[in-house]
């Protein structure tokens, strides 16, 4: 895949009412670092950065005043209000050498078996992975079919197969799994009930048993006075 190609305008620091007034005028400040390299501020338009927010993991081909050098986009901060409106933008230097961390999301396609023929329920427990590899081999997605997935199954971060680069997140955490249908909850239901009735009834014998020890006592220590 050819990488994305963004310009960018190098800026000063400034102070708050400036960076609002950047904002009014469609641009939006940014920093670009990593690389070892002294971090830079820079500008970039709302409308030329607008098709790059939904390629969190792409390489793009960043040009400073005529300058190019290859980025990834790490961080965005938007209006809490105005979630159009953005507000800072970090950009991370990478070259095909010095592996980066991502976070690659988890799809699933396919209907379980767990849930066609056993009355299972799939449940997806996390939907991204976080991973550390080189840039070109960090893949897009884990795209898993889940057709032959039993009832009572989970699948785990270390089920996935990635071999040209490691698993940040714990190879012991969920990512979806077929559980016990709500059915099976409910035949428990009338278990419970019916030992409500006999828990009382046991309770009903210790008070008959205490009330009758009272009574005898009280017969004893009539007989005592006389």
């Amino acid at each position: 895949m050819s990488n994305l190609v963004l310009q960018a305008k190098k800026r000063l620091k400034s102070s708050k009412g400036s960076l609002l007034q950047m904002r009014r005028e469609g641009r939006v400040p940014a920093v670009i670092y990593g690389l070892d390299k002294e971090p830079e501020l820079v500008e970039i338009t709302t409308v030329d950065m607008r098709p790059h927010l939904t390629q969190r993991n792409h390489v793009i081909d960043l040009t400073v005043d005529g300058s190019s050098q290859q980025v990834m986009l790490k961080a965005v901060e938007r209006d809490p209000i105005r979630k159009d409106l953005l507000i800072h933008i970090d950009f991370l230097r990478v070259n095909n050498e010095r592996p980066v961390i991502v976070n690659v999301p988890v799809t699933t396609f396919g209907i379980p078996v767990g849930v066609k023929t056993q009355g299972g329920v799939f449940s997806v427990m996390k939907k991204y992975v976080k991973l550390r590899a080189k840039v070109q081999d960090i893949p897009d997605k884990f795209d898993m079919d889940v057709s032959e997935l039993a009832q009572g199954t989970i699948f785990y971060v270390k089920d996935l197969q990635f071999a040209k680069g490691t698993f940040v997140t714990p190879g012991k955490t969920a990512l979806f799994g077929v559980t016990t249908g709500k059915a099976e909850v409910e035949e428990v239901k009338p278990v419970a009930a019916a030992a409500a009735p006999a828990a009382g009834a046991e309770a009903a014998k210790a008070g008959d048993a205490a009330k009758d020890k009272g009574g005898k006592d009280k017969d004893k220590g009539g007989k005592d006075k006389k």
